[in-house]
């Protein structure tokens, strides 16, 4: 139930968010076309929307990336109000969202609606392609030692929850996405994510739950004020799943000889058993 007390819980009318990012593109000074698409589920209790906001990266020759606002909103009793950066990939139309923490902006249902929260969503995308191309590159130095790394932060992240063939569904994420697939960058890894999220997860999934995948995709590209070290986020992979293994006896393997994968990772991280 959700209490109808004002000062517990204010309905915030999806209609007054989408027209208070629409206020916000008026008052920016270039010449913005905005296009994108609203989602509701299936009882109107959420809402997702994106909203292209004219403006693109191009951390590598031909990988254009058209940076956007997403809006999400609920009334289930616990959701507000929350403006993420995103971005979409020209080349496969991957679904970017939530790579510069400090961009996002929310409100819960406890608080008055805040408009001007729109406006400085709208700012920090427009004016935060820089941050954002500056990101991507980086994320494009930092190597895994091999694609059982990338599979298993892939898995240790949660991205196989959406698929229905887990690992040969990120395996060929993988081989789709990475430049040099025996030895994945970050950013190769993150778009192996969003890939398998837009592409290959099953179909009955719901874009808000989605939008959750996307969030666990982005821990791939951010860390406090910068890019993660593959390093740490490979070992804390292996060494997860390396308990796992050990704790479970009848673990089923995520692929034909990942324990000895794993083996060989932990020698190289002397992680001991």
């Amino acid at each position: 139930m959700v209490s109808s007390n004002e000062d517990f819980y204010n309905v915030i009318q999806y209609e007054d968010i989408l027209k208070s990012v629409g206020s916000a593109l008026e008052q920016r000074p270039e010449d913005i076309e905005p296009e994108g698409w609203i989602n509701l589920s299936p009882t109107a209790h959420k809402m997702s929307a994106r909203i292209g906001l004219d403006q693109t990266v191009e951390p590598t020759p031909g990988d254009v990336i058209e940076t956007d606002l997403r809006v999400r909103s609920g009334h289930s009793g616990m959701h507000g109000v929350k403006y993420e950066p995103g971005a979409v990939r020209q080349v496969c139309s991957n679904g970017m969202m939530a790579f510069v923490a400090d961009q996002q902006y929310e409100q819960t249902h406890g608080e008055e609606f805040q408009p001007g929260l729109a406006m400085h969503a709208v700012d920090a995308v427009v004016e935060g392609t820089d941050q954002v191309e500056q990101r991507l590159e980086e994320a494009q130095k930092r190597t895994l030692r091999n694609q059982d790394e990338a599979l298993l932060i892939l898995q240790d992240l949660g991205i196989d929850r959406y698929l229905e063939n887990p690992t040969a569904d990120l395996v060929t994420a993988v081989n789709e996405q990475a430049e040099d697939v025996e030895e994945p960058s970050l950013y190769d890894t993150f778009n192996a994510a969003t890939y398998a999220l837009t592409h290959l997860a099953e179909d009955d999934i719901p874009q808000y739950q989605l939008d959750t995948g996307y969030e666990q995709a982005a821990e791939l590209l951010e860390y406090g004020d910068g890019i993660p070290s593959a390093r740490i986020l490979g070992e804390n992979a292996v060494r997860r799943r390396a308990n796992e293994l050990i704790e479970d006896p009848d673990a089923e393997e995520y692929w034909e000889g990942e324990t000895e994968a794993v083996r060989d990772l932990m020698e190289e991280y002397e992680i001991q058993a």
